[in-house]
Formats: structure tokens, C-alpha cells, sequence
């Protein structure tokens, strides 16, 4: 009879369950990857900034001055505080990091953060 589903049997239901477990075991895994892993040092999150602040003003302004640059720059790491850049240091891991500091531009050093 077309349209009528046969009911599912236990081989189904279990390979249903082994396939959810599976991806749920996937995504847990790289959560757990993810905070276990390094996390990068002040320095590193304050040359972070920098290079972002950097990538931002080239892509408005082909040749910046470099004192515009150093400029913008002390104002990125004032507005980030005392603590500096918080979000960095808790949130990424050094690898995140590595990948964003090598960045050509504000869009692949972005691409490079979750």
C-alpha cells in the first residue's frame, strides 16, 4: 500500500540512537576541546588589539601615518581598561590567537575569533 510507513523495529530505534548519541558526543567533545585548550597571555591579547585596531584604520585608509596608528592604537587599549582585553584572555585560545595575529585584514583576523 503506498503512503503507509511500516513501523520501526528495534534495529532502527537503536541505529537512531547511536547516530544522535554520536553527534551529541561530537559537539560535547569540541566544547570540552575548546576549554581545555591554552588561552593566551595579556601580551598576546594586547597585540591582538593592536593588530586589529591596525587592520580596521588600513582598510579605511590605505597609508595611515604611523603616529595615527600609535594613536588609535592607545585609544583601543584605554577604552579596554586596566583589565584589558578580558574577552580575549577567557574566551579565545592561543591557536585563535596565532591565527588572528597572522591575518591580512579586519575580515580574516574576525573569521579567525568564534
Amino acid at each position: 500500500m503506498p503512503g503507509v510507513a511500516r513501523p520501526a523495529t528495534r534495529v532502527d530505534v537503536l541505529a537512531t540512537l547511536a547516530i544522535v548519541l554520536l553527534v551529541a558526543g561530537v559537539v560535547a567533545g569540541r566544547a570540552a576541546l575548546r576549554r581545555l585548550a591554552p588561552r593566551p597571555s595579556p601580551e598576546a591579547c594586547a597585540a591582538l588589539l593592536d593588530r586589529y585596531v591596525e587592520l580596521v584604520l588600513r582598510a579605511a585608509t590605505p597609508e595611515p601615518a604611523p603616529s595615527m596608528v600609535a594613536e588609535r592604537q592607545a585609544l583601543a587599549r584605554n577604552a579596554a581598561g586596566e583589565r584589558g582585553f578580558a574577552r580575549c584572555e577567557a574566551d579565545l585560545t592561543r591557536a585563535e590567537v596565532a591565527c588572528a595575529l597572522e591575518a591580512g585584514s579586519a575580515d580574516d583576523l574576525e573569521r579567525c575569533l568564534p
